[in-house]
């Protein structure tokens, strides 16, 4: 608890986390006048945002978050003033069968079928796969399991666990054109990281772990310390707290743990109503893009694969989402696995997974796994899920949480407030562009707060 005779203040805000809700937070909160500081856990600024390295081509290796999801209108105006370049995705969609690889033509429409059928406002909610089931006699048995794997795959979720009311407010692909695009920052999103990082200098403590936060109304003591530093105090008018929600919702004790005192029952209860999803995502760069010669394609038995975007297999393999850099030409793959089969995989080591996902894309190109490595470079491997600091990829709300986001983003006694992708309120969780709002929205809260 902290002290009544202790009423120091170093700062007006602290800042958890250096992701990028973090970041956009201390950029509002800096343009207002206020004293800010942002700790960090690790030596780098980001959060589940890492962008590794370039090619010489000058196409990023990213290891964490990747696209850009509908209008992603805080990105793009971001990127606007700082001159950062935005692509587009479009390309051909392909599905991998027992019959070859070809194009998903109506993969679209399909999923559209399904995901319209959820209901926003159903009570008592229910679960997707509950969802599925009830739909049996009017939905077929291939559209879905084809939304089955989107909502395993693109949500990262369990489709026993994630809840049907909070699927079907999130998205629904389709419905609008402009939220339907799917972009990419050219130059990766570590340039984003940068430009959100360059004006806070020496405000951003980096390996600065965060132990505990004592507080009161309008006073908070954050403690801080980690590998090779001394404990520190540091003393705000409040506190924001930008971690993934795994690492909110970690045990007492366990890395990465933050401890209340007093606790914060209600961020505890907000917490509760989401899941950290887990994902297994390995980038291989191989010699050459030889996916787009036309002979490898004769030989596939399959159309040209040179506007390829994204490649998804109906057939069980441990990977079954694959894309390209596609328009941009590169010797990049990256696989994808999500949501169930991903939990599953967890214990798995890395040097398993890349041979896992070399061997999924063998039987997707009808190569050997030994002609396939033969090809390979590197392959570059991130685990998010071990990561005390991340704990998962990205959020969903389980079963009965379809109001997480707005609970998350309540704050506590007008001190502690907390902002991330899991509380962005507008149907963007687990996006950039939601974590980027979120923050900045609880950074104008604390400044007409503080200003009054």
């Amino acid at each position: 608890m902290v002290s009544a005779r202790r009423r120091r203040r170093d700062f007006d805000v602290i800042i958890i986390g250096a992701g990028a809700a973090g970041l956009a937070a201390a950029n509002v909160l800096l343009d207002n006048g206020l004293d800010v500081l942002v700790l960090e856990a690790r030596r780098r600024t980001g959060g589940r945002i890492e962008t590794a390295a370039l090619l010489p081509s000058g196409s990023p290796i990213e290891l964490g978050a990747e696209f850009l999801h509908g209008v992603a209108a805080p990105i793009r105006e971001i990127a606007q003033e700082h001159d950062l370049r935005t692509i587009d995705i479009s390309g051909q969609r392909f599905e991998h069968t027992t019959h070859g690889v070809r194009v998903a033509r109506d993969y679209t429409a399909r999923l559209d079928r399904v995901l319209g059928r959820l209901d926003a406002h159903r009570t008592p909610d229910r679960s997707f796969a509950d969802a599925m089931r009830a739909n049996r006699g009017s939905l077929r048995a291939s559209d879905r399991s084809l939304a089955t794997r989107y909502v395993e795959g693109f949500e990262a979720a369990d489709a026993t666990l994630i809840s049907e009311r909070w699927l079907a407010a999130a998205r629904a692909p389709g419905h609008d054109a402009r939220e339907s695009r799917i972009g990419r920052l050219v130059d990766g999103y570590g340039a984003l990281i940068d430009v959100l990082a360059q004006p806070l200098g020496a405000r951003v403590r980096l390996g600065a772990v965060v132990s505990d936060v004592r507080w009161r109304p309008a006073h908070v003591e954050v403690v801080s310390g980690g590998a090779g530093r001394r404990i520190r105090t540091d003393a705000a008018r409040a506190a924001l707290v930008t971690v993934p929600l795994g690492v909110l919702q970690a045990p007492a004790g366990a890395p990465g743990a933050i401890r209340f005192d007093p606790p914060a029952p209600a961020l505890d209860r907000s917490a509760a109503l989401g899941i950290m999803g887990p994902v297994h995502r390995v980038v291989y760069r191989f010699a050459d893009p030889f996916w787009l010669e036309p002979a490898f394609a004769r030989r596939l038995g399959a159309p040209p694969l040179d506007r390829m975007s994204f490649l998804q297999s109906r057939r069980p393999l441990p990977f079954q989402v694959w894309w390209t850099t596609y328009p941009v030409t590169s010797p990049l793959l990256v696989a994808w696995r999500g949501g169930s089969q991903a939990a599953r995989l967890a214990r798995q080591s890395t040097r398993t997974l890349e041979r896992l996902g070399l061997e999924s894309l063998a039987s997707i190109f009808r190569m050997t796994p030994a002609r396939l490595a033969a090809r390979l470079v590197r392959a570059y491997y991130r685990d998010w899920l071990t990561d005390p600091f991340s704990r998962g990829a990205y959020s969903y709300a389980r079963v009965g949480g379809a109001r997480m986001a707005g609970r998350l983003a309540r704050p506590i006694s007008h001190t502690i407030g907390y902002a991330g992708e899991a509380a962005h309120t507008a149907a963007s969780t687990g996006t950039v562009h939601g974590a980027i709002a979120s923050g900045q929205r609880a950074a104008r809260e604390i400044v007409e707060l503080v200003h009054g």
